[in-house]
């Protein structure tokens, strides 16, 4: 790869030097600033063509703590359409992706960038429970597959002991499954 990411990044992301920040590290398709409060790291994956903003509160210490993509600032923000990072493969063809993630993060992410606590804070709430609704999903996933099979054998005790725990989560559909489960779960 040539260096020609680095200088497309450094020109589109050239504002945050203005606010403070230094050009800490680069490498192939990486760029990370710093300012005494954040960091920003600027990465394409060459491979997977996938192109991320990335930001972070500085410790005292000089790393950085947890970072929060762009498109975790876009789910918090309720940003409509950029629910995953834009994929580009051809290097060619990465200029306008890359000003247009530079518009994205001076336009979305101000109160990260200059390091608002309380608005990482936020992230963190949006994140945890972003990844709890998932982990929920898949154990929904799962105990629908285990209910149909059980379904499948009448074994309505076993539905209402798989259903029952998560009722709240159900459909209406599902939520019939179980009461009629529990109606005939004795026969």
């Amino acid at each position: 790869m040539s260096a020609r990411f680095a200088d497309m990044a450094k020109e589109a992301f050239s504002f945050l030097e203005d606010a403070g920040f230094r050009l800490a590290r680069v490498e192939a398709g990486y760029l990370r600033y710093e300012s005494a409060n954040s960091a920003v790291v600027i990465d394409w994956d060459e491979r997977s063509g996938e192109l991320e903003a990335f930001v972070g509160l500085h410790s005292t210490a000089g790393s950085s703590q947890d970072m929060y993509s762009l498109t975790d600032i876009f789910g918090l923000e309720g940003v409509p359409d950029r629910k995953t990072p834009p994929q580009v493969a051809d290097e060619n063809r990465l200029q306008p992706h890359v000003g247009q993630l530079a518009d994205d993060l001076r336009t979305h992410a101000r109160p990260a960038v200059v390091g608002d606590r309380m608005f990482f804070r936020r992230l963190e709430t949006f994140r945890n429970a972003k990844a709890e609704a998932f982990t929920q999903g898949l154990k929904l996933q799962q105990i629908r597959s285990a209910v149909e099979q059980a379904w499948r054998n009448r074994e309505f005790t076993k539905v209402v002991g798989l259903f029952a725990p998560v009722e709240s989560d159900l459909s209406e559909a599902e939520k019939g499954k179980l009461e009629y489960a529990r109606r005939h779960q004795a026969d």
